[in-house]
């Protein structure tokens, strides 16, 4: 921030202090740090002191409201107006994997494996619309999580593991089989050193020897950005290169879009979408009425595009096009948003949405470093907490655009090592938003995002190797640059070394219980669970295809007649992911691995009493390939009268099963697990039966 705008917050911030003083107002402190038994109706006092308004940190509660562009009097642009029909539209593509059928084969392109991955790829609800892994894999990728005992979602995509033949000779990562030549936005040319990836311009390129945007695995050497407050930014991606204006050394912005629209597109371009996938959607009857409804003024220039009918070559282009997709795509990212957080609810009068230890963190997180606090609200302000605090709006979008982009001394993504090697070039590094503007001054930094829902995230930072909430506050506590190299950089923030001002001590000098104070709030307070799981009740809509997206038999019974299946997008894939381990993860399908595995009998079986035999197994992985998800123990042939009594449930053909959860949810080749079968209702001390092994989860 500038002198400027710093002078500027601070004469805002005296006014509006005079104001309340003059109307009665008593703050129950000022600007010391928080007492133990702060109040809510002080708190929000305070906090509307330091944002100039408390409601400027309140969602819009209709998704019309959101930010959208608008034209000189105000009204929505209808190019870019947010409608329900664009909204539902979007989000069904966003999950839809029938889109990435884009494959060059030239590059590496593998035909097999199209149509296997979406954008909900490496954005899922359950991980804060982000991947929730280190490496963020699409097209090229395999599963998509699993649970563990005690219920817990764990995101889990890796590059393909099956009969793929690898791209390198020696793997760069080990244990995959399908390996990466270069990151997704890496390009090379003939006569040129190093890449325009991300849209660097280069006045004659020469021919394109190597992609990865085209190329066999799509991969971001970057953790995944979250979706969540897209619709509050004039720049996203990392390092701001959507938004930015085309005539930038960086810039890819042909029609000179808001970066809603611009991200959409040029992640079409990226994640094998791009050109082939108006064909496969022209081919689903559901998805041409959703056309027509979301763009009515499109559809009237395609009279011959029906879902009743096939449509005649052609005949659609004008309606479903890369151009119509990403717009509908877009108004999804803007209306990505949660409502019903404890935080929301404190807004909103709740005096008892927060805890007294998350009001404390709230405190901190408000009240600025020079003055005892995190001061957190300086760069994570607005009702995504993403901007700027004295950001101008238009129409709800910040008008800041250098102010948002700070280097905080990270090292880079591991992935970057294929950058290195694809471009013979051990020096190289990931310089963030340099890339985009061309300039030395802006090397390193990295655009400020949101803090909701950041307790799913897992992974954070652009480099994805701070795995807590925790770790990135005590990081910022601590004000020490991680890496050397972008610490050297001359751009290293202050507001990170030395927030408390200069001369002072490095980092905010936080004790560790106001560490735990601020860790809280930001975890938990700031945490919506209708943004993962449905909730009728709630405003937040959820981010993953909801029943009422899907169960088209009750909710969309038109587009049941046009042959949608419910449950499923419209396409009828997978959601999100349709390769074979995805569809295991959310309980499509099942691999019978029996023949995999050695089973053998311990000799320590018992008869227990009250009549009940009990049976030690042992499972061992005697093959070359994992064993992944959870493994279902299932008994057959057992005597008539005999029963599974610790059964976790039946098989559609009515036999016993026990769900065994596999420790980081596989069976490596040469492990084994040990699993207690119990058996009561037989007169003999051990029943007969035999073992079938499936893999994979939900009721087989």
């Amino acid at each position: 921030m500038t002198n400027r705008s710093k002078h500027r917050v601070r004469d805002a911030r005296s006014r509006r202090q005079g104001a309340m003083a003059a109307g009665g107002l008593a703050m129950a402190f000022a600007w010391g740090a928080a007492s133990a038994d702060e109040g809510p109706v002080a708190l929000r006092s305070f906090i509307d002191m330091q944002v100039g308004g408390i409601e400027t940190l309140m969602v819009p509660a209709d998704d019309s409201e959101l930010p959208q562009p608008r034209r000189a009097d105000g009204s929505p642009d209808p190019f870019f107006e947010t409608t329900e029909a664009k909204r539902y539209l979007g989000k069904q593509l966003f999950h839809d994997p029938v889109r990435t059928a884009r494959v060059r084969e030239e590059f590496g392109g593998i035909r097999e494996i199209a149509q296997t991955a979406s954008c909900g790829s490496c954005h899922q609800g359950e991980s804060a619309s982000k991947s929730g892994t280190l490496f963020n894999f699409a097209v090229g990728g395999e599963g998509r999580h699993y649970t563990d005992r005690n219920g817990n979602f764990v995101p889990r995509r890796r590059a393909r593991t099956d009969v793929l033949p690898p791209l390198r000779a020696t793997p760069l990562f080990a244990g995959d089989a399908l390996v990466d030549e270069l990151p997704t936005l890496t390009d090379i040319y003939e006569f040129a050193v190093g890449s325009p990836a991300r849209g660097r311009k280069l006045p004659d390129p020469g021919r394109l020897l190597a992609t990865g945007r085209l190329d066999a695995l799509d991969s971001v050497a970057r953790n995944a950005p979250g979706v969540i407050g897209a619709a509050f930014n004039n720049r996203l991606l990392m390092g701001g290169f959507a938004g930015e204006p085309d005539s930038s050394p960086g810039g890819l912005n042909p029609f000179g879009h808001p970066a809603q629209e611009n991200v959409a597109l040029l992640l079409l371009d990226a994640h094998r979408m791009l050109e082939d996938q108006s064909a496969e959607l022209q081919k689903i009857p559901a998805f041409i009425k959703l056309f027509q409804e979301a763009f009515p003024q499109e559809a009237a220039a395609a009279p011959g595009c029906s879902p009743s009918f096939p449509p005649a070559p052609g005949g659609c282009d004008a309606l479903i096009n890369d151009i119509t997709a990403f717009r509908a795509t877009a108004t999804f990212l803007r209306t990505s948003v949660t409502r019903d957080t404890g935080w929301d609810r404190f807004l909103d009068g709740d005096n008892d949405a927060l805890t007294p230890a998350q009001r404390r963190g709230a405190r901190l997180f408000f009240t600025d470093a020079r003055d005892g606090g995190a001061g957190c609200y300086s760069c994570h302000s607005g009702p995504m907490l993403n901007k700027q605090v004295d950001d101008p709006d238009v129409a709800g979008v910040g008008q800041f655009v250098e102010e948002n982009f700070y280097n905080l001394g990270l090292a880079d993504h591991p992935l970057q090592a294929l950058n290195r090697a694809g471009r013979n070039d051990p020096d190289f590094r990931d310089d963030g938003r340099r890339e985009v503007t061309g300039r030395d001054s802006d090397a390193f930094k990295f655009r400020v995002l949101t803090l909701r829902q950041l307790k799913d995230a897992r992974f954070y930072f652009h480099n994805g190797l701070f795995t807590s909430v925790r770790d990135v506050v005590r990081y910022f506590n601590d004000g020490v640059p991680q890496d050397a190299v972008a610490a050297a950089a001359g751009t290293l923030s202050e507001r990170f070394t030395h927030p408390r001002g200069s001369g002072s001590s490095p980092g905010l000098g936080l004790a560790n219980a106001q560490v735990d104070d601020l860790t809280d709030f930001v975890e938990n307070a700031l945490y919506d669970p209708a943004f993962v799981r449905h909730d009728p009740a709630s405003p937040t809509k959820m981010f993953q295809l909801s029943p009422i997206d899907v169960q088209y038999s009750i909710y969309r019974p038109d587009l049941a007649a046009l042959g949608a299946i419910d449950g499923f997008p419209l396409s009828g894939r997978a959601e999100d992911n349709d390769d074979a381990l995805s569809r295991r993860d959310m309980g499509l399908e099942f691999l019978d691995v029996t023949a995999q595995a050695t089973i053998t009998r311990l000799p320590d079986q018992a008869r227990a009493a009250g009549g009940v035999a009990a049976d030690v197994i042992r499972i061992r992985n005697a093959g070359t390939s994992i064993i992944d998800t959870h493994l279902l123990v299932i008994a057959r042939d057992l005597p008539a009268g005999t029963k599974m009594i610790n059964a976790s449930g039946t098989t559609a053909d009515g036999a016993p099963y026990l769900r065994v959860f596999l420790p980081d949810g596989q069976l490596a080749p040469g492990q084994s697990t040990d699993v207690r079968l119990q058996f009561g209702g037989s007169p003999r001390p051990m029943p007969a039966y035999r073992l079938t092994l499936l893999s994979g989860q939900g009721e087989p």
